[in-house]
Order: structure tokens, then C-alpha cells, then sequence
């Protein structure tokens, strides 16, 4: 299933999404298009796999957040976070084509809370790693605690 966000005179349409891709911590890089040799995955959670959970530092989440604000490939459509649970009163307000919805309804607000599109990238010991932006909800949401050489090269980046 693909997920579209597409903006039409103030409305969103959310009808569309995908969960995230999954991809264990450290394994090579094979989401998108092309070879992309000495570049691993770090985050790509979804809702089946364990993942590694315990306490990081704000200083390394608010880095995060803003390697996030400027993100990298970029594609369409939005993942939406598979570990959290969709409140059972959230409230869907469409147009009559019942397909794009009021981005100011409480489901659209929801959704946008825990949604993202593009990844970060950060380099440390020789290797690149490529994290989706839904990595900051991740760690502030549900504790997921990403790899150390990851951390310590959010640590040493440089952000213009």
C-alpha cells in the first residue's frame, strides 16, 4: 500500500499510507534505488521486530531533530509509526469524495504527529548510516535506543 500526502485547498489526503520498512540496525543499505556501498540502516523499526530500548542523551535527539529538519531522499508519500496505537476516537473529517480529509480533524492531526518522509545521514568509523527522520519519535516515543557508533556519529556531525 503507498501512502500519499497530497495538499489541495487546505484538505490532505491520508487515505493512502505505507508502515515503515523494516531493516535490522547495521545492515546494508537497500532501500531506494542504486548501489549504495559502506552505507547501513539504523531505526527502521516496525511493529514485529525487537528493537533495543533504553535512555539518549537531548543533546544527541535535538542534533537529530535537526539533521531531521533538512532530510534526504526524499520520496513520496509518508510512513506512519507502526508502534503506536491509533486512538479509538480520533475523528476523520472528509470531503464528499471521502478521500481527502481535513488536515484539522484529530486523526490528520494525529497521523502528522507520528508520520515522516526522508531519512538523516551521519558517517563515523568509515561507515555511513542512514536513519529515517521517524527515528527522533522513535527514541521519544517509544525508547528506542539506537546503536552507539550511530550516536557517537550524530555526536561528531557537523550541521550547517
Amino acid at each position: 500500500m503507498q501512502h500519499s500526502r497530497v495538499k489541495v485547498d487546505n484538505f490532505i489526503d491520508y487515505n493512502l499510507y505505507s508502515m515503515m520498512t523494516y531493516f535490522s540496525d547495521h545492515s546494508p543499505y537497500a532501500y531506494g534505488h542504486g548501489s549504495h556501498p559502506g552505507v547501513v540502516h539504523v531505526g527502521w523499526l516496525d511493529n514485529i521486530h525487537a528493537y533495543s530500548k533504553g535512555a539518549v542523551d537531548a543533546r544527541l535527539i535535538e542534533k537529530m531533530k535537526l539533521l531531521a529538519s533538512k532530510p534526504l531522499q526524499l520520496y513520496r508519500g509518508m510512513h506512519i509509526c507502526e508502534l503506536c496505537a491509533e486512538p479509538p476516537d480520533l475523528v476523520k473529517t472528509t470531503l464528499p469524495n471521502r478521500v481527502v480529509l481535513d488536515p484539522n480533524c484529530s486523526w490528520a492531526r494525529w497521523v502528522h504527529q507520528r508520520s515522516g518522509n526522508g531519512e538523516i545521514g551521519v558517517s563515523g568509523g568509515g561507515i555511513v548510516f542512514a536513519a529515517p527522520v521517524l527515528i527522533v519519535h522513535y527514541i521519544e516515543a517509544h525508547s528506542y535506543l539506537p546503536p552507539t557508533q550511530f550516536l557517537k556519529a550524530v555526536d561528531e556531525a557537523l550541521i550547517s
